[in-house]
Order: C-alpha cells, then structure tokens, then sequence
C-alpha cells in the first residue's frame, strides 16, 4: 500500500490543506445538526464495509448502519453496497466468476462475496451511468493501520474505488475490543461526516479527493481523542504469527491455528501506530500505485543495464 512517503508534494498538500482544520473539540462537538448543513455540496456516496450488512439476528451492522445515518442526516445521497456476510481479511480478493446481489430493503444491496466485489458491482451495476462522487468504506471494529492495511477488507474496497477512478475513504475504530468500538460508533460517524463535509466544501463542484487518492482513517478506541494527524503507514510489522499445531509437534504435518496480534517494537514518528498511540484520529493519505519511491527505483536502475 502506498503511503504519503510515495506521494508528491503536491497532492500531500492538497490532503493536508483539506483535513488540517479537524482537532479534538470538532470531534468531541459535531458542528452540524441533522439535516440542517448548508454550506457544503450534497454528494453520492457508496457505503461499504468487510463486516457484511447483515449481523447476527438478521439485523443490520451497527457500525456501517450508523455511518450510513450520519451521512444521509449531513444531506448526502448514499446507497449502501455490502457483502452479506463478514468479510474481514479479506483485502482485494475478487470472486470469480459469479456473485449474487440482492436489495433487501430500499437503499441496500448486499453481494456474495467479498468488500472490493461490493464495489466492483456498486458501480457497475447502480452507478454505471454515474460513478459516485465517494466511497466509504466502514466503519471497522478494529484499527487498520501498519502492515495490516495490506490485508484489511476495509481498506481493500477503498482501493478497488481507486482504481476505478473513484475517490475512497477507509474508516476504523482502534478499540480494544468490538464491543468498545461499537460504543464509538455514533461519534466516529459523526467525525467521518465531518471530514466529508470539510472534503465537499473544498471540492466545490470538483472532485472531492486529488485524482487516485484516497484517506485511510483510524480512530482510537476513546471517546476523547486528542486531534488529528497526517501520516503515513508505521514500517513495523502488525502481523506476528503464532502457528500451533493443534494435533501434533511443531513442524509436523497436521492442523495448524493462526493466532495474530498488533505490531511491537516502537512506532515510527510521524506514523499511524504513533498518533493512535497519542490517542489521535489517524488519517494517512493512501492511493492503489504500488510503485516504489523515486528514490528507491534509483538503487536498482542499474538493472537496466543487465542484458537480457
């Protein structure tokens, strides 16, 4: 996943000139009543998430039913696009060769299969004469920030929507728990509605995000966040496998579980890990180039001398 390391210069300022105004007071304080903001554009949106609309009991998700609420009260036309079940982990895998969609109620779709089939179908199949102007992908009960952004379901549909030339937004709450997060939830909603709102009202009647670029943003799991921060993907790992083999010796043939858990070492400054560490709301500026820094290509351009 590129990260604002790879960005240029410009673009970088174009993501910080639009969020730099959120601090811990907007977040605390929504500065906007339902259905009652005027100064920014109305936008259409597609929802998405990886944790499915449907929950438990056959009602919808939480978290993704209150981003939805939040949005449709700021004024936005938004239309809901979800797996219809849990996705988590799944990043940009595609489902080959058939997905169902099915519209279980007005301004909900739902599709077998994973986050980026949701967009992928969202757009061709509801927004093909008209992409959306936005895709949020959220909000998910658990951080995804360091290497798991590489891995995360959530941040994978937003990619999917950079690369199809729509601007994405990934939101997630760093709680320590789900039940910690699905109490944020209202609040990060809010707060999501907000970044929009600020992103609208810069773009006037142009694109919300510079061209490829989208926002991955990470709540922490408190209600009383201390403001924002720009950054960029923390370079420590956040994968730290634990394999066991639950019926035999390490090393032997046989089932083996996978235990996972966050990144350890030291949060590099400047990054995702460090201002959820400081109890900041964590945006970094992401897009679906994998190409490497200029400054990095420069250390091997001697390949090209290598005669094939």
């Amino acid at each position: 996943m590129s990260t604002t390391r790879r960005l240029g210069p410009l673009v970088l300022a174009l993501a910080v000139a639009a969020v730099a105004s959120f601090d811990a007071a907007a977040v605390a304080q929504p500065s906007h009543e339902s259905g009652q903001q005027s100064d920014h554009r109305r936008l259409r949106i597609l929802v998405t998430n990886d944790d499915g609309w449907i929950g438990p009991g056959g009602s919808s998700t939480p978290l993704i039913a209150a981003l939805r609420d939040a949005l449709v009260a700021d004024g936005h036309q938004v239309t809901v696009v979800a797996p219809a079940t849990n996705q988590s982990g799944t990043g940009t895998l595609i489902t080959y060769p058939t997905v169902n969609l099915a519209n279980p109620e007005p301004g909900v779709w739902t599709v077998t299969g994973t986050p980026s089939d949701a967009v992928i179908v969202g757009l061709d199949a509801l927004f093909r004469s008209e992409p959306p102007d936005l895709v949020v992908s959220g909000i998910n009960p658990g951080g995804n920030y360091s290497s798991i952004v590489n891995h995360s379901g959530t941040v994978g549909a937003a990619t999917m929507a950079l690369e199809n030339d729509v601007p994405a937004i990934a939101v997630s709450i760093d709680g320590k728990t789900r039940e910690q997060s699905v109490a944020l939830k209202d609040q990060v909603a809010e707060y999501t509605s907000d970044v929009v709102a600020a992103l609208a009202r810069r773009a006037r009647d142009g694109a919300v995000l510079p061209a490829g670029l989208g926002l991955n943003i990470n709540y922490p799991g408190t209600a009383a966040a201390r403001g924002t921060s720009l950054t960029h993907v923390d370079p420590n790992s956040y994968l730290r496998f634990g394999f066991t083999n639950t019926t035999g010796a390490p090393g032997q043939p046989g089932t083996y579980a996978l235990t996972l858990g966050g990144p350890t070492g030291t949060p590099e400054p400047g990054s995702d890990w460090s201002a959820l560490q400081a109890d900041k709301v964590s945006i970094t500026p992401i897009d679906a180039d994998l190409s490497a820094n200029p400054r990095d290509v420069a250390r091997v351009q001697f390949l090209e001398r290598v005669a094939p």
